[in-house]
Protein backbone atom coordinates (compact mmCIF):
# COMPACT_ATOMS: atom_id res chain seq x y z
CA UNK A 1 0.00 0.00 0.00
CA UNK A 2 1.56 3.54 -1.19
CA UNK A 3 1.14 6.61 1.14
CA UNK A 4 -1.65 7.92 -1.04
CA UNK A 5 -3.41 4.38 -1.04
CA UNK A 6 -2.84 4.77 3.14
CA UNK A 7 -4.39 8.68 3.06
CA UNK A 8 -7.71 7.45 0.82
CA UNK A 9 -8.57 4.51 3.39
CA UNK A 10 -7.93 6.43 6.43
CA UNK A 11 -10.50 8.92 5.05
CA UNK A 12 -12.51 6.02 4.40
CA UNK A 13 -12.15 4.86 8.37
CA UNK A 14 -11.89 7.73 10.06
CA UNK A 15 -15.52 8.14 11.61
CA UNK A 16 -15.41 4.41 12.69
CA UNK A 17 -13.48 4.77 15.86
CA UNK A 18 -15.25 3.92 19.23
CA UNK A 19 -15.20 6.84 21.84
CA UNK A 20 -12.21 5.32 23.43
CA UNK A 21 -10.02 5.10 20.76
CA UNK A 22 -11.00 9.03 19.71
CA UNK A 23 -10.23 10.22 23.31
CA UNK A 24 -7.03 7.87 23.38
CA UNK A 25 -5.88 9.42 20.12
CA UNK A 26 -6.67 13.17 21.73
CA UNK A 27 -5.14 12.35 24.78
CA UNK A 28 -1.60 13.07 23.51
CA UNK A 29 -0.16 15.86 24.96
CA UNK A 30 3.08 17.45 24.02
CA UNK A 31 5.41 18.25 27.37
CA UNK A 32 8.59 19.73 25.46
CA UNK A 33 9.87 19.15 21.96
CA UNK A 34 11.26 15.76 23.21
CA UNK A 35 8.21 14.00 24.88
CA UNK A 36 4.91 13.62 24.30
CA UNK A 37 2.74 12.09 26.91
CA UNK A 38 -0.09 9.41 26.60
CA UNK A 39 -3.00 8.38 28.90
CA UNK A 40 -3.67 5.27 27.12
CA UNK A 41 -7.88 4.11 27.92
CA UNK A 42 -8.61 1.78 24.72
CA UNK A 43 -8.87 -2.07 25.02
CA UNK A 44 -5.39 -2.97 22.76
CA UNK A 45 -6.39 -7.44 23.89
CA UNK A 46 -3.32 -7.99 25.53
CA UNK A 47 -5.16 -11.75 26.28
CA UNK A 48 -6.06 -12.25 22.56
CA UNK A 49 -2.43 -11.11 21.36
CA UNK A 50 -0.72 -13.73 24.11
CA UNK A 51 -3.02 -16.54 24.17
CA UNK A 52 -2.48 -16.29 19.83
CA UNK A 53 0.87 -15.70 20.21
CA UNK A 54 2.58 -13.62 17.25
CA UNK A 55 6.04 -14.51 15.76
CA UNK A 56 7.13 -11.27 13.53
CA UNK A 57 7.24 -7.50 13.88
CA UNK A 58 4.71 -8.21 10.25
CA UNK A 59 2.08 -10.44 12.34
CA UNK A 60 2.51 -7.75 15.73
CA UNK A 61 1.60 -5.14 13.39
CA UNK A 62 -1.27 -7.32 11.41
CA UNK A 63 -2.88 -8.20 14.68
CA UNK A 64 -2.59 -4.72 15.98
CA UNK A 65 -4.14 -3.03 12.05
CA UNK A 66 -7.26 -5.76 12.57
CA UNK A 67 -7.90 -5.41 16.67
CA UNK A 68 -7.12 -1.76 16.36
CA UNK A 69 -7.18 0.34 13.36
CA UNK A 70 -9.75 -1.84 11.10
CA UNK A 71 -6.81 -3.49 8.82
CA UNK A 72 -5.19 0.01 8.26
CA UNK A 73 -1.60 -1.02 8.87
CA UNK A 74 0.05 2.14 9.76
CA UNK A 75 3.95 2.00 11.19
CA UNK A 76 6.84 -0.72 11.43
CA UNK A 77 8.36 -1.43 15.03
CA UNK A 78 11.59 -1.60 14.14
CA UNK A 79 14.81 0.67 14.29
CA UNK A 80 18.23 0.72 12.61
CA UNK A 81 21.85 0.32 13.22
CA UNK A 82 23.50 1.79 15.92
CA UNK A 83 21.51 1.43 19.25
CA UNK A 84 23.54 1.18 22.60
CA UNK A 85 21.92 0.92 26.13
CA UNK A 86 23.11 0.77 29.33
CA UNK A 87 21.33 -0.27 32.54
CA UNK A 88 22.04 -0.44 36.15
CA UNK A 89 19.97 -1.31 39.40
CA UNK A 90 21.23 0.79 42.60
CA UNK A 91 19.71 1.73 46.22
CA UNK A 92 18.46 5.58 47.02
CA UNK A 93 19.41 6.29 51.00
CA UNK A 94 16.28 4.91 52.00
CA UNK A 95 16.65 1.33 51.16
CA UNK A 96 14.65 1.70 47.74
CA UNK A 97 15.55 -0.09 44.83
CA UNK A 98 16.21 1.86 41.50
CA UNK A 99 16.68 0.20 38.06
CA UNK A 100 18.46 3.19 35.95
CA UNK A 101 18.33 3.05 32.10
CA UNK A 102 19.35 4.73 28.89
CA UNK A 103 17.96 4.23 25.56
CA UNK A 104 20.29 5.10 23.04
CA UNK A 105 18.96 5.56 19.61
CA UNK A 106 18.56 7.28 16.52
CA UNK A 107 17.75 10.84 17.69
CA UNK A 108 13.65 11.23 18.03
CA UNK A 109 10.89 12.19 20.27
CA UNK A 110 9.60 9.51 22.82
CA UNK A 111 6.29 8.84 24.04
CA UNK A 112 5.40 8.00 27.70
CA UNK A 113 2.48 5.64 27.63
CA UNK A 114 0.08 4.98 30.79
CA UNK A 115 -2.04 2.25 29.91
CA UNK A 116 -4.85 0.11 32.17
CA UNK A 117 -5.86 -2.96 30.86
CA UNK A 118 -9.06 -4.49 32.24
CA UNK A 119 -7.85 -6.86 34.88
CA UNK A 120 -4.45 -6.49 34.33
CA UNK A 121 -1.56 -4.23 36.02
CA UNK A 122 -1.36 -0.81 35.11
CA UNK A 123 1.71 0.63 33.88
CA UNK A 124 4.04 3.26 32.57
CA UNK A 125 6.73 2.77 29.80
CA UNK A 126 8.09 4.59 27.15
CA UNK A 127 8.42 4.48 23.41
CA UNK A 128 10.61 5.84 20.99
CA UNK A 129 8.87 8.16 17.67
CA UNK A 130 11.20 6.37 15.56
CA UNK A 131 8.39 3.23 15.76
CA UNK A 132 5.74 5.65 15.76
CA UNK A 133 5.75 8.48 13.99
CA UNK A 134 4.68 8.77 9.88
CA UNK A 135 6.31 11.78 9.04
CA UNK A 136 6.40 15.73 9.64
CA UNK A 137 3.81 16.75 7.22
CA UNK A 138 0.72 18.05 7.45
CA UNK A 139 -1.31 15.48 5.73
CA UNK A 140 0.45 13.28 8.19
CA UNK A 141 -0.93 14.76 10.88
CA UNK A 142 -4.22 12.36 11.22
CA UNK A 143 -2.07 9.09 10.32
CA UNK A 144 0.38 10.05 13.42
CA UNK A 145 -2.98 9.89 15.54
CA UNK A 146 -4.04 7.01 14.25
CA UNK A 147 -0.33 5.15 14.62
CA UNK A 148 -1.18 6.27 18.32
CA UNK A 149 -3.55 3.63 18.99
CA UNK A 150 -0.60 0.59 18.74
CA UNK A 151 1.62 1.98 21.14
CA UNK A 152 1.04 -0.23 24.25
CA UNK A 153 2.74 -2.81 21.95
CA UNK A 154 6.07 -1.17 21.37
CA UNK A 155 7.83 -0.37 24.92
CA UNK A 156 11.27 -0.53 25.40
CA UNK A 157 11.35 -0.84 29.03
CA UNK A 158 8.57 -0.12 31.70
CA UNK A 159 7.11 0.05 35.06
CA UNK A 160 4.25 -1.55 36.34
CA UNK A 161 1.96 -0.87 39.45
CA UNK A 162 3.15 -3.96 40.91
CA UNK A 163 6.96 -2.36 41.04
CA UNK A 164 8.25 -4.96 38.99
CA UNK A 165 10.56 -2.61 36.00
CA UNK A 166 12.04 -4.05 32.55
CA UNK A 167 14.11 -2.57 29.89
CA UNK A 168 15.44 -4.54 26.98
CA UNK A 169 19.13 -3.50 25.52
CA UNK A 170 20.90 -4.23 22.10
CA UNK A 171 23.21 -7.33 21.14
CA UNK A 172 24.63 -6.89 17.35
CA UNK A 173 24.29 -10.57 16.79
CA UNK A 174 22.12 -12.87 14.91
CA UNK A 175 18.41 -12.82 16.52
CA UNK A 176 16.71 -15.07 18.17
CA UNK A 177 13.72 -17.52 16.38
CA UNK A 178 13.04 -20.18 18.63
CA UNK A 179 10.43 -22.80 17.19
CA UNK A 180 9.76 -25.13 20.32
CA UNK A 181 6.32 -27.05 19.09
CA UNK A 182 4.58 -26.85 22.75
CA UNK A 183 5.10 -23.02 23.29
CA UNK A 184 3.20 -20.32 21.72
CA UNK A 185 5.35 -16.71 19.98
CA UNK A 186 5.99 -13.70 20.93
CA UNK A 187 8.44 -10.67 19.79
CA UNK A 188 10.85 -8.61 21.73
CA UNK A 189 7.97 -5.55 22.59
CA UNK A 190 5.08 -7.76 23.00
CA UNK A 191 6.50 -9.79 25.85
CA UNK A 192 7.62 -6.06 27.31
CA UNK A 193 4.32 -5.92 27.57
CA UNK A 194 2.98 -9.25 28.31
CA UNK A 195 5.50 -8.58 31.76
CA UNK A 196 4.28 -5.16 32.78
CA UNK A 197 0.20 -6.78 32.30
CA UNK A 198 0.70 -9.49 33.88
CA UNK A 199 3.83 -9.68 36.08
CA UNK A 200 4.01 -8.93 39.75
CA UNK A 201 7.51 -9.70 40.15
CA UNK A 202 10.69 -10.61 38.75
CA UNK A 203 10.00 -14.24 39.53
CA UNK A 204 6.59 -14.33 37.77
CA UNK A 205 8.12 -12.73 34.52
CA UNK A 206 10.96 -15.39 34.16
CA UNK A 207 8.39 -18.01 34.14
CA UNK A 208 6.67 -15.87 31.77
CA UNK A 209 9.26 -15.92 29.80
CA UNK A 210 9.53 -19.18 29.50
CA UNK A 211 6.51 -19.86 28.27
CA UNK A 212 6.78 -18.34 24.96
CA UNK A 213 9.28 -19.10 21.77
CA UNK A 214 11.26 -15.54 21.74
CA UNK A 215 11.53 -14.03 17.99
CA UNK A 216 13.68 -11.17 18.25
CA UNK A 217 12.61 -7.86 16.11
CA UNK A 218 14.40 -5.76 13.87
CA UNK A 219 17.15 -8.17 12.67
CA UNK A 220 19.11 -8.42 15.95
CA UNK A 221 19.65 -10.02 19.61
CA UNK A 222 18.47 -8.58 22.98
CA UNK A 223 18.73 -9.14 26.53
CA UNK A 224 16.74 -7.87 29.39
CA UNK A 225 16.95 -6.62 32.76
CA UNK A 226 14.59 -6.96 34.94
CA UNK A 227 14.06 -5.84 38.94
CA UNK A 228 11.00 -5.72 41.19
CA UNK A 229 10.29 -3.78 44.53
CA UNK A 230 12.15 -6.75 46.57
CA UNK A 231 15.37 -5.71 45.05
CA UNK A 232 15.23 -9.01 42.97
CA UNK A 233 17.20 -8.26 39.58
CA UNK A 234 17.47 -10.81 37.02
CA UNK A 235 19.41 -10.51 33.15
CA UNK A 236 17.76 -12.68 30.75
CA UNK A 237 19.37 -13.27 27.23
CA UNK A 238 19.04 -15.77 24.53
CA UNK A 239 22.72 -17.23 22.95
CA UNK A 240 22.24 -18.91 19.81
CA UNK A 241 18.59 -19.70 20.44
CA UNK A 242 18.91 -20.95 24.48
CA UNK A 243 17.84 -19.15 27.23
CA UNK A 244 19.80 -17.73 30.03
CA UNK A 245 18.69 -16.22 33.41
CA UNK A 246 21.19 -14.67 35.46
CA UNK A 247 20.49 -14.29 39.19
CA UNK A 248 23.85 -11.95 41.35
CA UNK A 249 22.39 -13.74 44.36
CA UNK A 250 22.87 -17.37 42.62
CA UNK A 251 25.36 -16.63 39.86
CA UNK A 252 28.73 -15.22 39.90
CA UNK A 253 28.77 -13.24 36.65
CA UNK A 254 25.10 -12.10 37.09
CA UNK A 255 24.63 -9.52 34.67
CA UNK A 256 28.12 -8.13 35.18
CA UNK A 257 31.26 -8.41 33.43
CA UNK A 258 33.17 -8.52 36.80
CA UNK A 259 32.11 -11.76 38.43
CA UNK A 260 33.71 -10.35 41.95
CA UNK A 261 32.98 -6.84 41.94
CA UNK A 262 31.79 -7.29 45.60
CA UNK A 263 28.11 -5.43 44.36
CA UNK A 264 25.13 -7.27 45.39
CA UNK A 265 23.60 -5.14 42.05
CA UNK A 266 23.45 -6.34 37.94
CA UNK A 267 24.58 -3.67 35.27
CA UNK A 268 24.56 -4.44 32.19
CA UNK A 269 25.15 -3.23 28.48
CA UNK A 270 25.19 -3.90 25.22
CA UNK A 271 27.80 -7.07 25.53
CA UNK A 272 26.55 -10.64 26.25
CA UNK A 273 26.09 -11.77 30.21
CA UNK A 274 26.77 -15.40 28.55
CA UNK A 275 30.99 -15.72 28.46
CA UNK A 276 31.19 -18.86 26.92
CA UNK A 277 29.16 -18.52 23.73
CA UNK A 278 30.92 -20.77 21.59
CA UNK A 279 30.62 -20.39 17.76
CA UNK A 280 27.63 -17.74 18.54
CA UNK A 281 29.30 -14.46 17.20
CA UNK A 282 28.36 -11.36 19.03
CA UNK A 283 29.66 -7.89 18.30
CA UNK A 284 30.54 -7.42 21.95
CA UNK A 285 30.23 -3.24 22.91
CA UNK A 286 29.60 -1.07 26.05
CA UNK A 287 32.24 -2.86 28.15
CA UNK A 288 33.99 0.96 28.94
CA UNK A 289 30.44 2.21 29.86
CA UNK A 290 30.11 -0.70 33.00
CA UNK A 291 33.24 -0.51 33.96
CA UNK A 292 32.40 3.21 34.48
CA UNK A 293 29.24 2.39 35.83
CA UNK A 294 31.09 -0.27 38.27
CA UNK A 295 33.29 2.17 39.07
CA UNK A 296 30.76 5.02 40.70
CA UNK A 297 28.55 1.66 41.85
CA UNK A 298 31.83 0.85 44.39
CA UNK A 299 32.76 4.22 45.57
CA UNK A 300 29.16 4.76 46.75
CA UNK A 301 28.69 0.90 47.59
CA UNK A 302 25.88 0.71 45.47
CA UNK A 303 23.58 3.55 47.21
CA UNK A 304 22.53 6.68 45.15
CA UNK A 305 19.55 8.63 45.05
CA UNK A 306 17.76 9.11 41.73
CA UNK A 307 19.33 12.46 40.69
CA UNK A 308 22.66 11.06 41.30
CA UNK A 309 21.19 8.00 39.31
CA UNK A 310 20.31 9.91 36.16
CA UNK A 311 23.85 12.11 36.41
CA UNK A 312 25.83 8.46 36.08
CA UNK A 313 23.40 7.74 33.50
CA UNK A 314 24.37 11.48 31.90
CA UNK A 315 27.66 10.34 32.02
CA UNK A 316 27.55 6.93 30.24
CA UNK A 317 25.12 8.15 27.61
CA UNK A 318 26.63 7.86 23.77
CA UNK A 319 26.12 11.04 21.57
CA UNK A 320 27.59 11.01 17.94
CA UNK A 321 26.88 10.99 14.79
CA UNK A 322 26.60 7.71 13.11
CA UNK A 323 29.94 6.67 11.18
CA UNK A 324 27.69 4.77 8.21
CA UNK A 325 24.14 6.68 8.22
CA UNK A 326 23.08 10.20 8.16
CA UNK A 327 22.10 10.85 11.53
CA UNK A 328 23.01 11.06 15.09
CA UNK A 329 22.51 8.54 18.11
CA UNK A 330 21.90 9.92 21.41
CA UNK A 331 20.69 9.08 24.94
CA UNK A 332 17.10 9.58 23.52
CA UNK A 333 16.13 8.96 27.40
CA UNK A 334 17.27 8.30 30.59
CA UNK A 335 15.27 7.12 33.01
CA UNK A 336 15.53 5.74 36.72
CA UNK A 337 12.50 3.64 38.08
CA UNK A 338 11.97 3.51 41.77
CA UNK A 339 10.38 0.26 41.93
CA UNK A 340 9.46 0.56 45.70
CA UNK A 341 7.29 4.19 44.96
CA UNK A 342 5.76 3.65 41.46
CA UNK A 343 7.54 6.94 40.37
CA UNK A 344 10.37 7.56 38.26
CA UNK A 345 12.33 10.61 36.69
CA UNK A 346 13.03 11.06 33.01
CA UNK A 347 15.15 12.97 31.18
CA UNK A 348 14.57 12.97 27.13
CA UNK A 349 17.43 13.71 24.37
CA UNK A 350 20.32 14.27 26.71
CA UNK A 351 18.45 17.34 28.46
CA UNK A 352 19.82 17.11 31.89
CA UNK A 353 18.11 20.26 32.38
CA UNK A 354 14.48 19.19 32.82
CA UNK A 355 14.38 16.17 34.31
CA UNK A 356 10.74 15.35 35.08
CA UNK A 357 8.78 13.24 37.64
CA UNK A 358 6.04 10.58 36.72
CA UNK A 359 4.17 8.54 38.46
CA UNK A 360 2.49 4.93 37.58
CA UNK A 361 -0.51 6.01 39.27
CA UNK A 362 -1.60 9.54 37.73
CA UNK A 363 -1.58 9.66 33.86
CA UNK A 364 0.34 12.65 32.39
CA UNK A 365 0.90 14.38 35.69
CA UNK A 366 3.91 16.19 36.03
CA UNK A 367 5.38 15.93 39.80
CA UNK A 368 8.41 17.92 39.44
CA UNK A 369 10.96 19.59 37.28
CA UNK A 370 14.77 19.15 37.99
CA UNK A 371 17.68 19.94 36.80
CA UNK A 372 21.70 18.68 36.65
CA UNK A 373 23.42 21.81 36.87
CA UNK A 374 27.25 20.46 37.14
CA UNK A 375 27.85 16.65 36.97
CA UNK A 376 29.84 15.52 38.91
CA UNK A 377 31.94 13.53 35.68
CA UNK A 378 33.61 14.78 32.82
CA UNK A 379 32.29 14.43 29.04
CA UNK A 380 33.37 11.42 27.38
CA UNK A 381 33.65 9.89 23.98
CA UNK A 382 32.27 6.31 24.61
CA UNK A 383 32.88 3.05 22.09
CA UNK A 384 30.06 2.16 19.96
Amino acid sequence: MNYKDIISKAKDFSESFSSNQLVTMKSVKKLDDNIYLLDYRNDYHIDELLEKGVSSIGGLLAFAADSLTFGLKLCKIGGDEGAGCTTFEAYNPKGEHLLARNFDFKTAPCFVVWTHPEGRYSSISTVDANFMLYGSKPECKKLNSYRVLIAPYCPVDGLNEKGLAIAVLQMRAKPTNQTDPSKRDITTTAMIRGVLDTCADTDEAVEFIKKYNMHDSIGVNYHYQIVDKRGRSVVVEYIDGELHIYDKKVDSCGGSVYEDDGLPLQYVSNFSVTKDTGDYKIEQHGEDRIAAVLKTLRAKDGVLDELEAMDLLSYVKLNYKHDKYPWSVCALWSVVFNTDTGFLKFAANTDYKKIYTFNVSEPCKVHAVESIDKSEYFDTLWSH
